[in-house]
């Protein structure tokens, strides 16, 4: 990544929102019409690659928001992972509601990029969290995000802990 490139988050006057296309209309419409508003309203929190210059072009992006999961909702945790877990009736948790990176851009690393940098956000919340849910979109983005620990948690729902984020992470870093 050069030195021009930057995640922040998302700013509606200094982000070309209506241009990005990362191939899901979805996707391309939420950042476009309903990103700036969620993060106005406080609903999710909206952070973007972006390209330098006066109205930067997007490469990619993602959204965090609160959650709250119990263990119960867990089954198919492994025993090494679920004795980690708070015996708490529901613990924090962050929703990655959606990460998408632009249809040039994709291949080249970036969602890999944008999903350590929520994970950095994650870890460094003032309020813990102690998992990561997911709802891809379609079977494509499951198996992305099983690449990286993601399990299934219902039929449309995927959780990793940071723990086993962490682990995966540092084991890439290590391979690098």
């Amino acid at each position: 990544m050069t030195a021009d490139l930057h995640i922040q988050p998302l700013d509606k006057n200094l982000h070309n929102r209506a241009e990005f296309d990362c191939g899901v209309s979805a996707l391309n419409e939420y950042l476009a019409k309903q990103a700036a508003l969620d993060v106005k309203r406080r609903a999710a929190g909206c952070w973007v690659l972006a390209s330098a210059g006066e109205l930067q072009r997007v490469l990619g992006y993602y959204t965090l928001s609160p959650e709250a999961i119990g263990a119960v909702d867990l089954p198919g945790m492994p025993k090494t992972i679920s004795k980690k877990l708070p015996s708490y009736r529901r613990f924090g948790a962050a929703l990655l509601g959606r990460l998408a990176v632009a249809s040039s851009e994709q291949g080249k690393g970036i969602g890999e990029l944008l999903l350590m940098d929520a994970f950095h956000r994650c870890q460094a919340l003032e309020v813990p969290v102690v998992v990561i849910v997911v709802d891809p979109k379609d079977l494509y983005a499951a198996n992305w995000y099983t690449r990286f620990g993601f399990r299934p948690l219902s039929e449309d729902r995927m959780v990793v802990t940071l723990l086993e984020l962490e682990a995966r992470f540092n084991a890439l870093d290590s391979h690098r």
